[in-house]
């Protein structure tokens, strides 16, 4: 629950992630998504938070990684 307060829909098929998801996070994570695979990704990030950091890592997370990365400018992007 608290991973899904950084993230916010910005038009029905586009979602923000705001900085401060994962640690040193330079710019915000922008993705797009339909109705299917926006189910989807907020199921596995849920999946991921509930059995804990081990194992798989969500879009959401991977998308928030990038954000993180030396000389990353405006946001991180996936679709």
């Amino acid at each position: 629950e608290d991973e899904c307060g950084f993230i916010r829909r910005i038009a029905p098929t586009q979602f923000e992630i705001k900085q401060g998801f994962v640690p040193h996070m330079k710019v915000p994570g922008r993705f797009y998504a339909n109705k299917s695979l926006e189910k989807l990704m907020f199921e596995e990030l849920r999946v991921h938070v509930k059995r804990g950091e081990s194992g798989f890592l969500p879009a959401v997370k991977q998308i928030a990684n990038v954000a993180s990365l030396p000389g990353i400018v405006e946001k991180s992007v996936a679709m």
